[in-house]
């Protein structure tokens, strides 16, 4: 049996297939198969995926006769897997050359983990690096992140096929899109997870991906699941407070001066809780810089931006105790914050 599935999905991909399986052909860790669930692909996929099983043994595919989705794809792959761990990629991004071998050591390594993901190099159309993300995450930080966000992009997840030493782990099949955030948080009901500083995955942002095309759909969803992580993490009083943050967030409601007062004063009692609890004082400031930053993405970019002089005034006054981690946010990665006014600007 192979240590490692690596498991990918694919319908109509044949932009960018030949690329992502070359980039799997080319790991320096041998021990996999390569798991290909086609699904119902109309285009030259299909070709491209028997020319390559031709001439690796290591890859298996397949087909479904109607097109099921990726979640019942994914689902129909795991059912099929043998390796005792699975590594996600989808068909239009890149495997780094170790990615296999360093995260299949951590894995090893850390018995007490169920899951990793990695660093990550986000691309565009045409394999133009946008930008870099290289942060690593313990198991209390990601844990953290998943009232909000998975830890990292789908195609970077490594984790035990059966994290409870039994039965496998599936997605749930109610989610079309955010099934990998919704995977995570259950997978870390097993044991602990983390996210590597290793830049092991070149993840591709263009307009043909699933998460570009169904992006309220993947934000609802968010919602939800995030909401759930949160109600489970802090006291219900915190979870209910910060119902005001996750609309905004997830492009449910428009900043005017209240709903920023409501959000930074919920994002202000899990601050607190959060900074009462944190294991150290990396972890508070990291919580800090994090939670301005979150309070930027929903209030400047998701939520509209500051439209009137009394909103401009209230995310002054409200948020002035978050300003500084704002701008320090800003300045370790202000690729990011231009890209959250140029998404303001057009929307």
């Amino acid at each position: 049996m192979p240590a490692i599935t690596v498991l990918m999905g694919v319908h109509n991909g044949a932009q960018f297939l030949a690329e992502t399986m070359a980039s799997v052909a080319h790991q320096s860790f041998n021990d996999y198969e390569f798991l290909i669930v086609d699904d119902a692909s109309s285009d030259a996929s299909p070709k491209i995926l028997a020319e390559a099983a031709a001439k690796d043994p290591r890859i298996r595919v397949v087909t479904n006769t109607e097109n099921i989705g990726l979640t019942r794809s994914l689902n129909r792959g795991l059912q099929e897997a043998w390796g005792g761990y699975i590594a996600r990629i989808d068909a239009d991004d890149v495997c780094l050359p170790d990615r296999l071998a360093i995260q299949h050591a951590h894995m090893e390594m850390h018995a007490d983990h169920v899951g990793v993901t990695s660093g990550f190099e986000m691309i565009d159309a045409d394999g133009h690096r946008v930008r870099t993300v290289d942060q690593p995450l313990d198991d209390w930080q990601v844990r953290w992140t998943l009232g909000w966000n998975p830890p990292a992009p789908h195609p970077t997840f490594m984790f035990r096929r059966c994290p409870d030493g039994r039965e496998p782990i599936f997605y749930d099949e109610t989610y079309r899109t955010a099934q990998d955030f919704d995977l995570w948080g259950r997978l870390s009901a097993f044991g602990k997870t983390s996210r590597l500083s290793d830049v092991l995955i070149q993840y591709r942002r263009h307009d043909g991906a699933i998460t570009h095309g169904k992006r309220h759909e993947q934000a609802q969803n968010c919602a939800a699941i995030g909401s759930g992580h949160s109600s489970a993490r802090l006291p219900a009083e915190i979870s209910e407070r910060l119902e005001p943050l996750m609309a905004l967030f997830s492009y449910n409601a428009k900043a005017d001066p209240e709903a920023i007062r409501t959000a930074i004063a919920g994002a202000d009692a899990m601050v607190a809780y959060d900074t009462a609890t944190a294991p150290s004082a990396q972890h508070r400031r990291w919580v800090r810089q994090m939670t301005a930053g979150l309070l930027a993405d929903a209030i400047l970019s998701r939520a509209g931006g500051l439209s009137s002089p009394a909103s401009i005034a209230a995310f002054v006054w409200h948020g002035r105790a978050h300003l500084l981690h704002l701008a320090s946010a800003v300045l370790d990665d202000p690729g990011t914050a231009l890209k959250s006014l140029r998404n303001r600007k057009s929307a």
